[in-house]
């Protein structure tokens, strides 16, 4: 390195830009051309009439100092400017390998696709969701190469075609199956829309539970027994079951009763569930309960309403040490909403009293009319009720065929409700509201629900009959279980002697 104190002298008869850089010593009043000094950072660089090293300097340790460095840097700096447009090319074909649109018919489009078809399908979204700004740019996001096709390819090729690959499964799967059961239900949409819904349910080989929605149709006819009927025996043609002996599950409405008729479907079963909410109902409606209720149902009604009210409740809550539960207003066609609605007041009553006295809240206690004895009867009916909540929750969670558990449970419910001294003139009445409307339920499906027990290894005692009821079912079993037996007997030695009958002629 030179002294930091030397003069550096340019090269003016030198024409190269590079000795805008670069300048030599004097040594004893000549310059010193046996080296040149740089001026960046006057490093001494050996010179023998060739700038190449003087160029290697500035590339190595001042790229791009100024414009006339970078020019002088010669055929380096050429190919080094070479190599970064050809890099550049190269980014810009993967970028625009990246970018380029799926075709419709690549492997990767037509997944996408049939995701989307199953999306609209079991979440019941419209076909026009797929237009939306929102949806068109969740799906650029994910996949910017993917274009989304119309709602119409959708709603005319997509989804028809799902369904239509689907009813095949189904219609082998219920070709396989043994017998098949099928449940229907008419109701309205929230658009005024009546529909009817059929599903079918059997066993699959491997002893497995399989339900399929076969149809669900808007039904614009008269919901007549006849009508309903006509549209169940179409639908096990359609589905090729009417050769399945299949048994009918229907709620106990007067026209589904009659709508079994039509398809000449038997065993043909309602719904014990709704059995239940229709016993109940009646049990609800007696004089005294029915009061009971309007009056718990106008308090909850009136904090459901009130602002001010609802904050005081939670605040009467915390104090109390209860759970933070908002009350519930029960509907009236749902018998199990109205138990719910007794049995949440109870639990809330201190802080509900609380809120309703409360100087706070104006006309609070014009609202509860509600005195001891009507706390009482509340109390009394939540005991009696709650075992029917139990049945009913055992009955619509059961993932297993629950016909078996009709005949037991509708046993222990009828001794629950038979009438005791010790019962209130409210219960008394219940009971008997309840009782005239249950016992009447399933009268000529008796045997039908004891064989069904019988096959439940848990009630297979059947501990609910008497002795003789019990022998009766049993032996009817072993004799419909020996002709079975001797059935498959009978097939097998026929299959053995035609297969023997073949070989012989080999």
């Amino acid at each position: 390195m030179s002294g930091n104190g030397d003069e550096i002298f340019s090269a003016s008869h030198l024409k190269s830009k590079v000795w805008k850089s670069f300048g030599f010593l004097k040594k004893g009043g000549k310059l010193d051309k046996s080296h040149a000094i740089c001026r960046l950072c006057r490093a001494t660089i050996k010179y023998t009439g060739s700038t190449t090293n003087l160029n290697n300097h500035l590339a190595r340790r001042h790229a791009g100092a100024d414009a006339g460095e970078q020019e002088a840097s010669g055929a380096s700096t050429a190919r080094t400017a070479s190599t970064d447009k050809s890099g550049q090319d190269k980014d810009n074909k993967t970028q625009a390998f990246f970018q380029s649109q799926f075709s419709h018919n690549s492997a990767r489009a037509k997944a996408i696709t049939a995701s989307i078809a199953r999306f609209i399908a079991q979440d019941l979204r419209p076909y026009s969701v797929v237009e939306t700004r929102a949806f068109q740019d969740m799906v650029k996001t994910m996949e910017p190469r993917y274009k989304v096709p119309s709602r119409q390819h959708f709603a005319e090729r997509c989804v028809p075609e799902m369904y239509n690959k689907i009813k095949d499964k189904v219609k082998q799967e219920l070709f396989l199956a043994e017998r098949v059961a099928i449940t229907t239900n008419a109701w309205t949409s929230c658009a005024t829309n009546s529909y009817v819904t059929i599903t079918a349910h059997h066993i699959s080989p491997d002893w497995e539970l399989q339900n399929h929605v076969l149809q669900t149709r808007i039904f614009n006819d008269s919901h007549t027994g006849r009508n309903i009927g006509a549209l169940l025996k179409e639908a096990c043609a359609d589905w090729n079951i009417l050769d399945k002996n299949p048994a009918l599950v229907t709620d106990n409405a007067r026209n589904m009763i009659v709508a079994g008729v039509e398809p000449e479907i038997s065993p043909h079963l309602t719904c014990f569930a709704h059995m239940l909410n229709l016993a109940s109902q009646k049990a609800f409606q007696v004089d005294t309960a029915a009061r009971l209720l309007g009056r718990i149902r106008r308090i909850v009604g009136f904090l459901h309403r009130n602002i001010r009210g609802a904050d005081l409740l939670r605040e009467k809550q915390q104090h109390l040490c209860l759970p933070n539960h908002k009350l519930i207003h029960d509907v009236c066609t749902r018998w199990n909403s109205s138990f719910e609605m007794v049995q949440r007041f109870l639990e809330q009553q201190p802080a509900v009293f609380a809120t309703l006295m409360s100087k706070e809240l104006r006309k609070g206690e014009e609202v509860n009319t509600l005195n001891e004895r009507d706390i009482c009867n509340a109390e009394d009916i939540v005991k009696l009720m709650a075992p029917v909540k139990v049945v009913t929750t055992v009955m619509c969670e059961e993932e297993q065929p629950t016909i078996s558990m009709i005949a037991p449970l509708k046993a222990k419910l009828d001794k629950r409700f038979e009438a005791t001294d010790e019962d209130t003139a409210l219960i008394t009445e219940m009971k008997r509201a309840f009782n005239n409307d249950f016992e009447k339920r399933y009268t000529h499906l008796h045997d039908l629900l004891y064989t069904a027990s019988a096959l439940d290894p848990r009630f297979k005692t059947l501990p609910f009959l008497t002795d003789d009821d019990t022998e009766r079912i049993l032996t009817s079993l072993s004799v419909e279980a020996a002709a079975i037996n001797n059935k498959v007997r009978n097939v097998f030695i026929e299959v053995t002697s035609t297969r023997q009958r073949q070989r012989d002629v080999i």
